[in-house]
């Protein structure tokens, strides 16, 4: 009989090792990491000495930096003890330092005792009503908070951008920054020579306040009942009023820390205030078990290592994203000693599969029930299919149409009009390229009943993994295989945490992505260091398709690089014909509709989420390999993730049809195209408002379709035989 591993739920889970997960996961992080040390050619006493000891020799530093981290971990932790998935934090942090950075120049003239307080009043309220749209989206409009706050979010840091390259941009520098803020809107210096502030003490009392109302008041009551509405509805507690409090607290402490971070140590605002402040908020809140003492003990640990970082890279060399790293990875050995904490390795025999006409008895799953049984041939009428025939004779008419329009008007090819629609058409596929990639994979994920966070993090590795491959290979070819490896290998690991452990999904893919992120920017800083002028790969001839590339208007669509023909044209068919036309297409359908029916046919749902989830993985990889092997031909912090979060809401709106997930991207690549060609002949106002744009406008499609788009029965609920 062949052997299988499986999870069985503990029926007394040994609590009392509970305290200890986050120390274990802590120190098999730092321990691990040891080898990345070796690989940068470091000294790992030298490298832990300074990671440790240099904060520890500086401790306002340590309180300074866990100022702002401490406070949106907070609030990550008022939101997701309700279940409300407020990822959005750091876009509450911003709106809250801008309102603090515009209220401390135009009201400067004001005394500090009413100035200050009344900017942080501001921020809290500014901070609070971003995440107050989250709340309205998701109890009126039926849209997952994940989405939308992280598309605001978005939005907010493009918009930021925008007001500090233009209206809010200090008149004595070029650079986007607002002036400084008056003496009278900044925070007080405790110890003199220091940068410790007044507003290190805001952190410790708002974690006194938590702790009470969290372990000492009746809203805990209301907290408990709002992550299991059936109950609440039973108790008489509006779910829909408890989000909106806790929702009013999250964004309202987030826009505190913003506030609190300009006045007492920036002093004026850029558009890279806290880079990853909200990934890091999130590792913080989780390590600290969403608890406000433990997310304190947790924030002034991880402030250790950020600081320490530094002076740990001025002396061995070694790049500092290895303190990203480590907190990465402590989030992730969290994850899993969480799930075996609740659940124990067992090795059962299985019986060997015979075939059977009757169905057996159906085992339970964990996570929302899903009722009913599932014939895995009847979801070829889920309407994947519906209208590509449609599709394919109006393109083939737009075609003819063209054909025509040339011969009966030489002269419109070259024209003003041409060259104009020919630029924006050209542009668009070049934007929307890496999307259809990241979108079509994402499909493939969720179809499967996985949401895939990680997907900012992992086009982010097949950029950089991708450039690394074609730059030491000098061919794009083998850049192109590294990064879909690399992209499959995290698929890997977030179906291993969400399929295998049965972590939540939101965090797990927030997981992956911070540690793919530093990880791929640790290797680049090792292998190809930080030179001034950064490395090309070799350039990716265009190939134009006869007859079709001298069109006019259109022509451009078919003068391309085989990245575009493949993304753009072969993808999306492809994987509508996988869906419609194949068995396994049909099967990845059934088990993200109803794993337990699936399983009773006979489907392994979990090898079928774990293929599903290496695909997508593979694809988002490819979208991002865009960037760095086609677009730009080089690798930087900021290349590979530009457009990532919203292929997560361009598979929404196409309803999770590959046909209409390319209309839908093609529609954004469009839209920004037309946005920077207005900027650059017609409107001369920041292009930061034009690119958040299509963010809000998503936004704005989404809630109007409303409960009329309908995800996968089965997305984000694990599947565990019992």
């Amino acid at each position: 009989m062949p052997l299988r591993i499986t999870l069985v739920k503990r029926e007394q889970p040994p609590l009392r090792y509970a305290a200890l997960i986050p120390i274990a996961s802590t120190a098999l992080a730092l321990a691990i990491s040891a080898v990345y040390v070796i690989i940068a050619g470091g000294d790992v006493a030298q490298v832990y000495y300074y990671l440790i000891t240099w904060p520890l020799e500086n401790p306002s530093e340590i309180l300074v930096t866990a100022t702002p981290l401490l406070l949106l971990a907070l609030a990550v932790a008022i939101a997701f003890k309700a279940r409300f998935w407020n990822i959005g934090t750091h876009g509450q942090f911003i709106v809250g330092g801008l309102i603090a950075a515009w209220l401390g120049v135009e009201l400067g003239g004001l005394p500090s005792q009413i100035l200050i307080p009344l900017i942080m009043v501001a921020a809290w309220l500014g901070g609070a009503g971003v995440a107050l749209i989250s709340w309205w989206l998701k109890v009126k409009r039926n849209q997952d908070e994940v989405l939308t706050t992280i598309l605001i979010w978005s939005a907010i840091l493009l918009i930021a951008a925008g007001l500090l390259t233009g209206p809010m941009r200090s008149p004595y520098t070029t650079y986007p920054q607002s002036q400084e803020i008056s003496e009278n809107a900044r925070l007080p210096i405790l110890i003199p020579d220091t940068r410790l502030h007044a507003g290190v003490v805001i952190p410790f009392i708002i974690v006194a306040g938590l702790w009470i109302l969290l372990k000492r008041s009746s809203f805990r009551n209301r907290i408990i009942a709002a992550t299991n509405p059936r109950v609440s509805e039973l108790e008489g507690i509006s779910v829909a009023r408890t989000y909106f409090w806790v929702a009013f607290l999250s964004g309202g402490i987030a826009g505190l820390a913003g506030s609190s971070e300009l006045m007492g140590v920036l002093l004026y605002m850029t558009p890279f205030v806290g880079p990853n402040y909200g990934l890091v908020a999130l590792a913080i809140a989780m390590l600290g078990n969403l608890d406000p003492l433990g997310v304190m003990i947790a924030a002034l640990f991880f402030s250790i290592l950020i600081n320490g970082a530094n002076a740990m890279s001025w002396n061995t060399g070694v790049p500092s994203f290895l303190s990203d790293i480590i907190q990465a990875q402590t989030l992730i050995f969290l994850l899993v000693f969480n799930a075996l904490l609740l659940y124990k390795i067992k090795i059962v025999r299985q019986p060997a599969i015979t075939p059977r006409h009757v169905s057996p008895p159906q085992p339970k799953t964990t996570g929302k029930p899903v009722m009913g049984t599932l014939n895995i041939t009847s979801l070829a009428r889920l309407g994947l299919g519906a209208g590509a025939t449609r599709a394919l004779a109006v393109v083939i008419g737009i075609i003819v149409f063209m054909g025509l329009l040339q011969v009966a008007f030489p002269g419109l090819k070259g024209s003003f009009a041409d060259s104009v629609i020919s630029s924006i058409l050209g542009l668009s596929l070049i934007i929307a390229t890496p999307i259809a990639f990241a979108a079509i994979g994402e499909t493939f994920t969720e179809r499967a009943g996985i949401l895939n966070l990680g997907i900012l993090g992992i086009m982010i590795s097949g950029a950089a993994w991708g450039f690394m491959g074609a730059y030491f290979f000098n061919n794009l070819m083998v850049g192109v295989i590294l990064a879909l490896l690399v992209g499959a290998v995290f698929g890997l690991l977030l179906a291993f945490l969400v399929v295998t452990l049965g972590a939540q999904q939101h965090i797990a893919g927030i997981a992956v992505t911070f540690y793919a992120m530093n990880l791929s920017y640790f290797f680049h800083r090792v292998l190809i260091g930080a030179p001034l002028v950064e490395p090309k790969v070799p350039l990716s001839p265009s190939i134009g398709v006869p007859l079709l590339s001298d069109l006019p208007f259109i022509g451009v669509l078919f003068q391309q690089n085989p990245y575009v023909y493949i993304g753009m044209y072969l993808l999306p068919p492809l994987a509508l014909l996988i869906f419609v036309k194949t068995r396994w297409g049909l099967v990845i359908k059934a088990v993200g509709e109803n794993p337990r029916a699936a399983d009773s046919a006979r489907v392994r749902v979990h090898l079928t989420r774990y293929v599903a989830a290496m695909i997508g993985g593979a694809l988002m990889a490819a979208g991002g390999a865009f960037y760095s092997l086609i677009d730009i031909r080089a690798f930087n912090l900021n290349v590979g993730g530009e457009w990532s979060w919203i292929a997560l809401a361009l598979v929404v709106l196409g309803n999770w049809n590959p046909l209409w997930v390319w209309v839908v991207t093609f529609f954004f690549g469009l839209l920004n195209a037309v946005q920077a060609w207005l900027v650059a002949t017609v409107i001369q106002i920041p292009f930061q408002f034009f690119q958040a744009i299509p963010y809000v406008l998503t936004i704005g499609i989404a809630a109007a379709l409303g409960k009329r788009v309908r995800p996968p029965k089965a997305l984000l609920y694990p599947y565990r035989r019992e």
